[in-house]
């Protein structure tokens, strides 16, 4: 008699488990483009927001300007305007912008930014911002104009290369 063919048989044996270091090239690879790729991410976002350092300076000092109780609105108006001169000397500071005319200082303002501000402005901002018959009220009503066009200016305004890749055109 023969005896069970499967009693014979003898139970799977198992590799060793796959260890998974080292690791292997391909990896390396990976992980090295991988930590490239970061680090160079990390370093334009870096430079972005210390290039972006003078929109938040001014940024906030328009916000002083507006909360100053000891200032009249007409002086604000005047300090508006010299932020917003301060802020084009640091984002174009090859090009003298701020020694312009108030005019064409506004009309550059206007050129430079991605979306339609100062608009509606009075043609006589000299006699405005630096004359003795200001009202009190025009004033009131021009320095919520012009701040609310200032704070959109500073925040989406061309940088220096997008506006000479315009003007060269």
């Amino acid at each position: 008699m023969q005896a069970d063919p499967l009693a014979q048989l003898r139970d799977i044996q198992l590799p060793e488990p796959i260890s998974w270091w080292p690791l292997a090239l391909g990896w390396w690879v990976l992980i090295v483009l991988a930590a490239g790729i970061l680090g160079w991410a990390a370093l334009l976002l870096i430079r972005r927001y210390r290039a972006n350092l003078y929109r938040r300076q001014a940024i906030h000092k328009l916000a002083q300007i507006n909360t100053r109780p000891d200032v009249t609105s007409s002086q604000k108006l005047v300090l508006v305007f010299e932020t917003l001169k301060q802020t084009i000397n640091s984002a174009y500071p090859e090009q003298n912008f701020s020694s312009r005319d108030i005019n064409s200082f506004v009309e550059f303002l206007q050129l430079s930014c991605k979306v339609p501000v100062f608009k509606g402005l009075p043609t006589d901002l000299n006699s405005i911002l630096y004359g003795k018959d200001a009202t009190a009220q025009n004033s009131n009503k021009l320095l919520e104009k012009l701040l609310i066009s200032a704070e959109i200016w500073i925040e989406k305004h061309y940088s220096q290369s997008k506006l000479e890749a315009m003007t060269s055109c």
